[in-house]
């Protein structure tokens, strides 16, 4: 068989029920390369706003397609078990796509680790609406926007050796 880790990964909404597992970081797999990271907001948010603070659909950026997966990080481990309900092995509804969703624990877990992963990657110099959103954890903003702290190692675009190269 060919499923690599796929135990490690596997998301039993039962045991997040029982305390067994507290993960937060989950992967939703097959989606439409045509959904926009607004779109896979807005379709998220339909039920589920406010219950996550981080979200991130990567983009290739050559074809301007979604990668097919994305990472979501939920606030509290048991709001996964009504988004297990709303998406895992449902269809999305748009673009008329037989792609149906699957949802996985992923390999970072929680905000904290991901926006380290993250913030110091050269997607921080891409479009906004290419990069990881974040959003506040608790408090009166729960569920907000929040500044992604961009990393002290971005390289930006006029990269040192590059302005050498030209003179």
């Amino acid at each position: 068989g060919g499923g690599k880790g796929a135990g490690m990964f596997f998301l039993d909404p039962e045991r997040v029920r029982g305390g067994g597992d507290v993960r937060t970081t989950l992967m939703i797999r097959n989606i439409p390369n045509k959904y926009s990271q607004k779109m896979l907001l807005s379709t998220v948010d339909e039920k589920h706003k406010g219950t996550y603070d981080f979200l991130y659909l990567p983009i290739d950026f050559k074809n301007k397609c979604n990668v097919g997966y994305a990472f979501i990080n939920f606030i509290c481990p048991i709001s996964i078990c009504d988004f297990y309900q709303s998406f895992n092995h449902r269809k999305w509804d748009k673009f008329n796509s037989d792609k149906v969703c699957e949802l996985s624990y992923a390999r970072i877990q929680g905000k904290q680790a991901l926006i380290t992963h993250f913030q110091n990657s050269s997607l921080m110099t891409e479009d906004k609406k290419c990069r990881p959103l974040i959003f506040f954890s608790e408090g009166p903003n729960q569920g907000t926007y929040e500044p992604f702290p961009v990393g002290p190692n971005v390289r930006r675009r006029t990269d040192a050796r590059r302005d050498d190269e030209r003179e």
